[in-house]
């Protein structure tokens, strides 16, 4: 992605850069006071123009988009540890995002959807391992 255009994003969002993103994942790991927060506000409007996506595509269902965001942000929470600041921090939290809709696919029965979404490849293997 394109961080230049940032101020070009969705709905007038003003999309933080991968390494605004990779110091708020950082002051999460050194429990930095309000971090978690802050973190969340910068990545719930990510996440949830991705699962909007989702909606508009016929994979997800609208009334569950709350949801979706929420539980991906907790995996982003407990997997920042292990975030690898080598990696862009938007694929990472894609993938991570990916990984719960394959889930929420999968808790619906709906197996041909799953098929096509996980047949997608991960930015990288690490990335993957590191989401789940």
């Amino acid at each position: 992605m394109n961080d230049g255009n940032r101020n070009s994003g969705l709905c007038g969002i003003d999309w933080l850069s991968n390494e605004e993103l990779g110091r708020l994942i950082a002051n999460v790991v050194v429990q930095e006071k309000g971090a978690s927060q802050q973190l969340f506000a910068a990545v719930a409007p990510l996440l949830m123009a991705f699962y909007e996506g989702q909606v508009q595509a016929g994979r997800a269902r609208h009334e569950h988009l709350e949801t979706l965001v929420q539980e991906a942000f907790m995996v982003v929470h407990q997997r920042s540890a292990s975030f690898d600041c080598a990696l862009s921090t938007r694929a990472w939290l894609i993938d991570i995002a990916r990984c719960k809709l394959v889930d929420y696919l999968q808790s619906i029965g709906d197996e041909a959807l799953v098929a096509v979404s996980a047949a997608v490849p991960f930015a990288s293997e690490h990335v993957r391992s590191k989401a789940l």
